[in-house]
């Protein structure tokens, strides 16, 4: 009796507050890369794990607003470069973030899962974020990142969603890699044996990191169809 109490009071709460919209709540999973002055140039090629929790609000068919956690590791290595330059350097870096993102999804096409209608579109992310991660001189650090990309979505069941999607993080800064503009590297020893320091000439300028991956969520509707679903299990 106490779980059905509950249930009943989670959902005069959210249909009270918001009408003919749809809640989701799920998980994220895939891989993240880096595109920066250490490594190879690819832009989406995931080399490590992505991992993170997200939920949704469907405002409208045409989109919905989304915040999501994303914890991943990022690696670079001039070894897997095809540039001769950066072979030659020889660098390589590994780093961890955690990453919390909020921002609004925009559908192509109408796409609304508490009706029968459109069941899949392709949209837009435009997100802001805050990232932690590793620098080589500061320490682990905050800073502000802007992510973009793009997806594709559908209706797996009537209350289970999937997205498919690849989203680009400009993180306004030079050092996730731990090595910024000027920073100065040890690249041999010379023939008395001591080190030989060179100077980081970046070719690009701010850092870069991708995430690609699907997301599975389970969707709450207003129209209380989805919650019945939740009811009959504890009958």
């Amino acid at each position: 009796m106490k779980k059905r109490f509950l249930i009943l009071i989670l959902f005069a709460l959210i249909s009270g507050s918001v009408s003919a919209q749809s809640h989701e709540i799920g998980v994220f999973l895939g891989g993240s890369n880096y595109i920066g002055d250490i490594g190879n140039d690819f832009l989406i090629l995931p080399n490590n794990i992505a991992v993170g929790g997200i939920y949704k609000l469907d405002l409208s068919p045409r989109y919905a607003l989304r915040a999501q956690y994303t914890y991943a590791k990022i690696s670079g290595d001039d070894a897997e470069s095809k540039n001769s330059y950066r072979i030659y350097r020889g660098l390589n870096f590994t780093n961890s973030i955690h990453e919390f993102a909020a921002g609004i999804e925009f559908n192509f096409f109408d796409y609304n899962l508490s009706e029968l209608g459109r069941a899949s579109t392709p949209y837009i992310i435009v997100e802001a974020a805050v990232s932690n991660y590793d620098t080589r001189e500061d320490g682990r650090t905050f800073n502000f990142i802007l992510p973009v990309g793009l997806g594709f979505k559908g209706r797996l069941t009537y209350n289970i969603a999937y997205a498919i999607e690849t989203s680009f993080r400009y993180t306004f800064k030079d050092d996730i890699d731990g090595y910024y503009n000027g920073a100065q590297y040890q690249s041999g020893l010379d023939p008395l044996g001591n080190p030989v320091y060179k100077t980081i000439d970046n070719s690009n300028t701010n850092d870069w990191y991708v995430f690609t991956g699907f997301t599975i969520t389970y969707v709450f509707d207003t129209d209380a169809r989805s919650w019945q679903h939740l009811w009959e299990r504890f009958n």
